[in-house]
């Protein structure tokens, strides 16, 4: 139907019409193809999370979670990008959420092993001063 516009507007030679109704498919078909991306994505998490689960692993719902919440997030990103919302700010915000999970997993596992980390450099400095 909106071909059809295109070519009848295009007919009778009216630009400003034509090249708004070119722009309103161009906007229909990034916004299909975003929903054609996330879809896609919302069958592989739910692949990924039923193959985890299916492990039978006593964290394999967990994980199997996890996975499907971050192929979510990632495929979330790609199809808001697709569809040309604001690259700038899904690039800064997936890049930010990355950079606070990678800081989390430090904090936890520093505070974490503590014990086991100051045992390891104990061992590492009698070694040397065994040696030296």
């Amino acid at each position: 139907m909106l071909f059809a516009t295109v070519a009848a507007l295009d007919i009778l030679g009216i630009p400003a019409l034509t090249s708004l109704v070119q722009g309103i498919l161009l906007i229909f078909a990034q916004i299909l193809a975003g929903l054609v991306v996330f879809a896609i994505g919302l069958f592989l998490a739910n692949l990924a999370f039923n193959i985890i689960t299916s492990s039978g692993n006593s964290q394999a719902l967990i994980l199997g979670q996890v996975a499907r919440i971050a192929i979510i997030v990632l495929v979330s990103a790609m199809a808001l990008q697709r569809i040309g919302i604001a690259h700038n700010i899904v690039n800064l915000a997936f890049g930010l959420l990355l950079g606070a999970i990678a800081v989390a997993i430090a904090l936890a596992f520093g505070l974490g092993g503590r014990d086991v980390a100051s045992e390891q450099v104990r061992e590492w400095l009698n070694s040397f001063k065994i040696r030296g």
